[in-house]
């Protein structure tokens, strides 16, 4: 019987909770891998006593209270198995179910709603801000504010499946949290995005707090109005500015047009950024975030409105030809958080299989299960390696913290209990065939080839940079900001980009671009040539030259992340090996963290002009510079487990007078290439003077005109008796010898020619 409280609240009541009380093929895999991780989690785990039967997790400080909501959700969600093996996990489902419960009490108690004196402790195990304070960030404005949506989701979700261990003072409590999110935000209209945060995941985790919230007060009178604000803001976190003009009925009797207005939250080619850049993490929220409240209202027996659903699909499309055969997404513009979100991934594809029925989902999904798997039986159950969370702290938190984010497998262990057996995987080579091309985004500013072998992106908004990644992807290459193209340190001029000009040529199987951009306040001009070819094989040509009188501090080129982790469990000390040839050299690299940047070692490779690693990919090269690998295992700010190549280091200042080319490197990437095919490979570059760059590779010409005028480059080939060449060449001379032919290029044309 629901009960009532002062002021119209209505307590909790999950009376309706639809909860399968079955397991399938897929939801006993996660639930393996929860109950291998309830050991670990418990070791963080403390009694608090500020209010009898509290407690938290991680040391109970973090930002929104996420250290203790995500577990307290996890440990509830495996607690409710009907298969849940107590031998296993080392503790029996009812006790997991009180700590849960003593969780959900401490985030209550510490809850802005919460008594005055009741606050988190005073020492952080991670970022010393929310120490000593409460949750629920009152008076800090919409981002923090709103994003304990999320909280307010795992914590109706734990009090959904512990709820007969709920008393009034309990439900009291959750029913006023739930209440100060709904006053804060349950009028509020959705935000609208622009370029550098176009608010998708902001918009998600709104909607999500405020599905929540209305879970915890069922029969409130106003639900019917707060039920239409939250449709708005699922429907606006996916907009994009082509849905102004759609005329088409969609529904509660509004069109399309309607239901937009001006709100948009995704760019119009589908991609999403935030704080500065295209962001496939966030990109991903919007199937995350729908996920975990379609999860909500699946098992609380409410329907889930189409707003939930629009261009959720899209996303995914997008999203899915970006994934590496680990299921991680190739991340065009870098990644500035852990590496290693395979969780997340799984419960990213896990919403498109369960949620969207999308098979390619199923197919994804597993490869990111099995990752995880893997990982999770190489360290004891552990979603970080234990000598990571020994030495390493992120961008914002220690590694440490990443356990929390078992909570994404929880998240789709539910929705397959949720929704039964799931979609038969897409076969790999049906996926691989309509994966296969060429994807330019315009407005995200990047581009992406997916070719036999991995995928190669080039961005030139926001980041500036190439990343070729192998099959493998995550597990070789890591998305570095800067990787590739230079980064470069001018003396007394602070960083700058400006973009002038811009070519793209694609095919079905291939893309040439010719990019010219200002640095540095305008007083380096950079002309790259971007050539990705059928055999997935990336030519890139850059140089860097004065446009002023400058002191160059420091510029590097052809970087790139070099996984080294133990993370994947591939060694029996779990730890990483990278086996790395040069000329007249091999060595074999092992990956481990430590505390002192003593640790390093820096390896110059001398007067190479290859390099190859593990049989698994090559790089030709010629560059201005040294050739370095970084052999790191200390990391400052923690991504990965991973080595630094550079092709081409000038560390040393210089003065360089206008006019003057101060770096230049022509680089060839080679996947699937073993060191002795490496050291084979032709790159041959052809003298066709400043304004322009000419290579063959493969049989292929890569060339691009770098003036704004027509240009006809004087080259010389063997073209037998009856071969074919491009009808834009001018050719003269006799067959059966080599002939001169003139390729001529329209003004900053990129070019790529099959020779004869």
């Amino acid at each position: 019987m629901r009960a009532s409280i002062p002021g119209s609240l209505h307590l909790p009541d999950f009376s309706k909770m639809q909860l399968p009380a079955v397991e399938t093929e897929m939801s006993r895999r996660y639930l393996a891998v929860i109950t291998r991780w309830i050991p670990v989690a418990l070791r963080y785990y403390n009694d608090w006593p500020g209010r009898p039967d509290c407690g938290h997790f991680f040391g109970g400080v973090l930002w929104y209270g996420q250290d203790t909501c995500q577990p307290i959700a996890t440990l509830a969600l495996a607690a409710s198995s009907p298969e849940f093996d107590a031998q296993a996990a080392g503790i029996s489902a009812q006790e997991l179910r009180q700590i849960a419960r003593k969780g959900l009490r401490y985030l209550c108690f510490t809850h802005d709603t919460g008594p005055e004196d009741c606050v988190r402790p005073l020492e952080s195990w991670g970022r010393p801000e929310p120490a000593g304070t409460k949750w629920g960030e009152r008076g800090q404005g919409f981002f923090r504010e709103s994003q304990c949506g999320n909280t307010i989701a795992y914590l109706a979700l734990t009090a959904a499946l512990i709820q007969d261990l709920l008393g009034e003072e309990e439900r009291t409590m959750l029913a006023h949290i739930a209440l100060d999110y709904l006053a804060r935000f349950g009028t509020m209209a959705p935000r609208s995005g622009v370029y550098y945060d176009t608010q998708t995941e902001e918009n998600g985790w709104t909607a999500l707090g405020l599905v929540a919230s209305m879970a915890l007060l069922p029969g409130h009178p106003q639900q019917p109005d707060w039920w239409e604000q939250a449709k708005r803001w699922m429907f606006h976190t996916t907009s994009r500015p082509q849905d102004s003009i759609n005329h088409a009925p969609f529904a509660d009797g509004k069109t399309v047009r309607e239901l937009c207005g001006r709100t948009y939250t995704t760019l119009p080619d589908g991609t999403a950024e935030n704080h500065g850049f295209v962001h496939p993490s966030y990109m991903a929220s919007a199937l995350n975030l729908s996920g975990t409240a379609m999860n909500l209202l699946t098992l609380t027996g409410q329907p889930i409105p189409p707003h939930m659903y629009w261009h959720r699909q899209d996303t995914y499309d997008l999203l899915k030809r970006w994934c590496d055969e680990t299921g991680a997404f190739h991340c065009v513009q870098g990644m500035d958080w852990p590496y290693f979100a395979y969780q997340a991934v799984c419960h990213t594809h896990a919403v498109a299989n369960c949620y969207l029925r999308d098979p390619d989902g199923a197919y994804l999904e597993r490869l990111a299960l099995a990752t995880v798997e893997k990982a999770s039986v190489a360290h004891g159950g552990r979603m970080v390696p234990e000598e990571t969370v020994q030495y390493c702290h992120g961008q914002q938190d220690p590694a440490l913290m990443r356990e929390r984010m078992a909570i994404s497998l929880a998240c789709a262990y539910l929705a397959h209990r949720l929704t039964g057996p799931d979609m038969p995987p897409t076969p790999r080579a049906d996926f691989e065939r309509r994966m296969a091309g060429v994807a330019v985004y315009p407005h995200g500013g990047a581009l992406l080839h997916r070719h036999p072998h991995g995928r190669t992106s080039l961005a030139w908004r926001n980041r500036t940079m190439v990343l070729p990644a192998t099959q493998a992807g995550l597990r070789d290459i890591g998305p570095t900001e800067g990787s590739m193209l230079a980064t470069i340190h001018v003396r007394d001029r602070a960083e700058s980009t400006q973009e002038r000009v811009l070519k793209i040529r694609e095919g079905a199987d291939q893309v040439a671009v010719t990019l010219v951009q200002d640095l540095a306040q305008d007083a380096v001009r950079r002309f790259v040539y971007f050539a990705s070819l059928p055999n997935g094989k990336c030519l890139t040509y850059e140089r860097l030259v004065a446009s002023q009188a400058v002191t160059v501090e420091r510029v590097q080129q052809g970087f790139l992340s070099i996984i080294n982790d133990g993370y994947f469990g591939d060694h029996p000390d779990r730890r990483g090996r990278r086996r790395v040839a040069w000329a007249g050299h091999q060595e074999t690299f092992v990956g481990y963290p430590a505390p002192h940047p003593d640790d390093d070692r820096w390896v110059e490779l001398g007067d190479t002009g290859w390099v190859n690693v593990d049989d698994r990919f090559g790089l030709v090269f010629q560059g201005s510079g040294r050739p370095i690998y970084h052999h790191r295992h200390h990391f400052p700010v923690w991504h990965a487990v991973k080595d630094d190549l550079i092709l081409s280091l000038q560390d040393r200042p210089t003065d360089y007078p206008a006019g003057a080319t101060i770096a230049e490197l022509v680089a060839l990437w080679c996947p699937a290439q073993t060191a002795a095919e490496t050291t084979a490979q032709a790159l041959e570059r052809h003298a066709v003077g400043e304004d322009a760059f000419a290579a063959t590779v493969d049989g292929y010409l890569c060339a691009a005109n770098f003036s704004d005028q027509r240009l006809g480059l004087s080259l010389s080939f063997p073209v037998g008796e009856g071969e074919l060449v491009s009808p834009t060449w001018s050719v003269a001379g006799g067959a059966r010898e080599p002939v001169p032919v003139t390729p001529v290029l329209g003004p900053w044309e990129p070019w790529i020619g099959v020779l004869a």
